[in-house]
């Protein structure tokens, strides 16, 4: 039966093509597809059902964690790279989600000059640094002390190196031994907030190598480059004896930056142009820009770990999938997300919806309804306000909202699919347009065809750590369900 239901759907539009043409042009043939609805009188037959609430029709949900989750920009040489200008330090514990930890990982490029030879004449060794932090959002204890370390990395961050830019790469096998700089925060951040860090040996060896670089040249992109094969960058990560349970802290880089204080001897036109400073010796510094605002190229990745051990998801340290019927998660920063599975019963279901071998289902529009666990507005403003389906989630692979082919379909197309929590009372649920999903799920009964993922939209690292979608799962009041609009086509044989 499904074998006619893509060249009777090519018929219908063809049909409706014609119809809308002549409409404009003379008058519309009664007449046209007549016998083809089932119904009679030439008109057209719309069905409703809502499926996934009998027994045996129940959709299943599960929790399930990837440690890399790539990005449609992504290719096999780069996937899961992630060049954000947004990134977290910090460590947090949640009696549900155990430990998260996260490290910034950035290159940093010379600022170019602000004034003539400023740069220039350098007399003296740098003998400090602070780092400008632009921070905005923190979860969880910002009253804890943390202690973060900064160190220099061994390996040029590139975007020809693959595994670094997992989401939970190791970095230690990338860093020196021993940290360049580093410093204690909390509370909760500024917009703009100004640390001193204390420097350590392998601090004072970099920025000994600093003051033999002419900043003056790195004006230009291949300038630039050559610069980030000798500094190749950083990790700002907290230190390993920093208390776990304290804060994460969102720092957007493109205000970041590093500054690197020194002494330097002014020539006399400037000491004969400043009327106000008449002095030989000045203090200058040389600003390191930490993302790619300055177009140099820099590059950021954000390393996002988390540890389930000591909660009832520690499987998925494992990788392993755990049954939810009650609830499920759908967590920030990469965390666990819930994948949907359709058995065979349910398109079982859809089958009985066609009244006989004569005909063919075609899916006009499918709505599946997933009810959040608390519709209240408290809940509202930390469930994520949109949630995407996705194919393949660990290659984020979107679920568009029309039919999908076998091949050569690009998964750059993401399309909205209306799932968007609405806050109105009684309504606390995500609309989401799977009509493609299961036009293919129908027509090709694979079970890696028949399984969707839920998870963040658009990007899974974007959306902040508190933020947790909880829904209803199979044994819940309000089980997951789809609203159906079909039309039944009559097979001509």
């Amino acid at each position: 039966m499904r074998s006619y239901s893509k060249t009777i759907i090519r018929t219908i539009f063809l049909i409706c093509g014609i119809s809308l043409f002549f409409t404009a042009c003379t008058q519309t043939d009664d007449n046209l597809g007549a016998n083809m609805i089932p119904g009679g009188d030439d008109q057209m037959s719309i069905h409703i059902d809502t499926l996934g609430l009998a027994n045996g029709e129940i959709i299943k949900a599960s929790q399930i964690f990837y440690d890399s989750i790539g990005r449609t920009t992504s290719t096999d040489k780069m996937r899961g790279a992630m060049n954000l200008n947004i990134n977290y330090i910090g460590k947090s514990t949640d009696p549900t989600f155990g430990k998260l930890t996260t490290a910034s990982v950035f290159t940093g490029v010379p600022a170019t000059a602000i004034s003539p030879n400023f740069q220039k004449n350098r007399r003296d060794r740098i003998d400090s640094v602070s780092l400008t932090l632009n921070m905005k959002y923190l979860s969880g204890n910002a009253d804890v002390v943390q202690t973060f370390n900064i160190y220099r990395l061994k390996d040029t961050l590139a975007y020809s190196t693959d595994t670094i830019y997992y989401q939970s790469f190791r970095y230690e096998d990338h860093i020196e031994a021993e940290p360049a700089f580093s410093f204690k925060l909390s509370g909760k951040p500024e917009d703009l907030t100004v640390v001193k860090l204390d420097i350590h040996d392998n601090g004072r060896k970099m920025l000994d190598e600093l003051m033999s670089v002419d900043t003056m040249l790195i004006s230009s992109s291949s300038e630039a480059y050559n610069f980030l094969r000798k500094f190749n960058g950083f990790v700002l990560a907290p230190a390993s004896d920093s208390p776990e349970d304290a804060a994460i802290y969102a720092n957007y880089l493109p205000n970041s930056y590093m500054n690197l204080y020194y002494q330097r001897e002014r020539d006399q036109w400037e000491i004969n142009y400043d009327q106000d400073n008449k002095d030989k010796v000045v203090t200058a510094y040389i600003q390191l820009f930490l993302s790619d605002a300055n177009q140099m190229k820099n590059t950021s990745v954000a390393s996002i770990r988390h540890d389930y051990s000591g909660t009832e998801y520690a499987a998925l340290n494992s990788y392993e999938t755990i049954a939810a019927p009650q609830k499920a998660y759908i967590q920030g920063l990469g965390g666990m997300a819930t994948v949907l599975e359709f058995p065979e019963t349910f398109f079982d279901a859809m089958s009985s919806l066609v009244p006989s071998d004569d005909f063919a289902l075609f899916i006009n529009q499918a709505h599946m309804y997933v009810w959040a666990e608390e519709d209240t507005a408290e809940a509202f403003d930390t469930y994520f306000q949109t949630l995407g389906s996705y194919i393949d989630y660990g290659e984020m692979n979107p679920i568009s909202d029309y039919y999908i082919s076998d091949s050569g379909t690009s998964s750059d197309m993401i399309i909205p699919y209306d799932g968007s929590l609405n806050r109105n009372p009684g309504k606390g649920y995500y609309k989401m347009d799977i009509t493609s999903f299961l036009q293919h799920a129908y027509e090709d009964p694979t079970e890696e065809n028949r399984r969707l993922t839920l998870a963040p939209t658009y990007d899974p690292y974007d959306p902040f750590a508190e933020m947790t979608s909880v829904i209803q799962t199979e044994e819940s009041a309000n089980p997951i369900r789809v609203r159906l609009t079909y039309t039944l086509v009559e097979l001509n044989e």
